[in-house]
Order: C-alpha cells, then structure tokens, then sequence
C-alpha cells in the first residue's frame, strides 16, 4: 500500500518547504523515543522521519510526486522501512532555530522553557475582583506589578513574559498567575448592608432581563 508521507506529516501536497519543517519538529518532539512510548509511538516517529527525508529534499519530493514512494522502498533513494526503526535516523534540526547540536538542543529548549515557567495563585478580595486595582507582588526578588481589570473572574490567568526562572544562561521562563477570589471571614455591619445591596440589584437586574 503507498504511503502519503505528506498525510503523515500533516501537510498539503504544495507545502513549503518551511511548512515540511515545522510540521516535522512538532511530530519529532511528541513522539521522540526519549519521551518514552510504544511500538505505535515508535511507528509513528519512523514515519515521520521517513517523510521527512524525502519531502524535505527537493530532488526526492519530485520523484515521490511522480512515482510515489515505490523508487523508495527497500533500501532505495528513502529510507527503508525495515529493521531498526531509530537506527537510520538522519534527521535535519539545524533550521529550527534551536542551534545546531540537533535533538539534544531541541529537548534542552523545549524542557527548559517548561521547567523556567512560574505558576502561581494569588489571592484577591471580592472588591478588588469588581472594582479592579493595582496588584504589586514580589517573584524571585523582583517586583511585579500590574492593573488588574474590573470584572475580574476567579480562575482568569495573567502571563508576564521573561518573569520566571533564569534558563540556558540568561534567558528566562514566564510567570503565570491565576487570580484566586477570597471571601472574607468576618465582615461588618456596614459591608453586609452593601452585599446585600448588590445582591438585590442582581436579583432585581435577573427579573428585568427574565421579563
């Protein structure tokens, strides 16, 4: 049965050559042997870089557009499909923009960046949710500060780029932080007189618009 290497990388058939690439790091990054997998996994990764060792040359991509991948087969211009699924790998990274020393680059990249980001909660009280107000915090001894919006919902995420943890020798991981309403525990006369205003104008504003 033919193989539609441009299915498998998940391309149309006149893709650029940058659209092969970028199609072909994504598949190469998610079903790479050293994250662990199965036969399929495998399977898949050979795939891909089979498609790739032709369709990325411009010489092989006009013969397989031609005669399809027959001239390919068993150890012809392609790779074979036989034997060691990992053993031929010859796969070209240095385009990617990430260096030139090939999949190790690549994972120290992709695993680096995850591992520099910063996830935090940070707490904030009902009125500051509605009302909106200038958050100030301190992260890795550098202070942060941003306009929160009125309307804030419990759960909204803010990222700040280049916030995080130091990687690959200055450059740094983001800071993500998602907003935690906190209900007071203790509240005055005066502050339950105003929830209670709020929450007779929102049932009376579920009558108008329920009418």
């Amino acid at each position: 049965m033919a193989t539609d290497h441009y299915k498998t990388l998940g391309v149309s058939k006149n893709a650029t050559a940058e659209e092969i690439k970028k199609a072909y790091r994504k598949l190469a990054l998610k079903y790479h042997p050293d994250r662990g997998g199965d036969k399929e996994t495998e399977k898949k990764f050979k795939d891909a870089n089979e498609a790739y060792q032709i369709l990325s040359d411009p010489e092989k991509r006009q013969m397989y557009d031609q005669y399809g991948d027959s001239p390919f087969a068993n150890g012809g211009q392609g790779q074979s499909r036989g034997g060691d699924p990992f053993g031929g790998f010859q796969g070209d990274f240095s385009g990617f923009g990430f260096g030139g020393g090939g999949l190790g680059d690549i994972f120290e990249e992709f695993f680096g960046s995850a591992m520099s980001q910063i996830q935090a909660e940070i707490g904030i009280s009902p009125a500051q949710a509605v009302l909106g107000d200038t958050i100030s915090i301190n992260v890795n001894r550098e202070k942060v500060e941003f306009a929160l919006p009125a309307g804030t919902q419990a759960g909204t995420s803010f990222r700040f780029t280049g916030k995080g943890k130091v990687y690959r020798g200055n450059q740094r991981g983001d800071l993500i932080l998602t907003i935690k309403i906190e209900m007071p525990r203790h509240i005055n006369a005066e502050q339950k007189e105003l929830w209670q205003k709020l929450k007779e104008s929102e049932q009376q504003k579920k009558k108008w618009w329920g009418a």
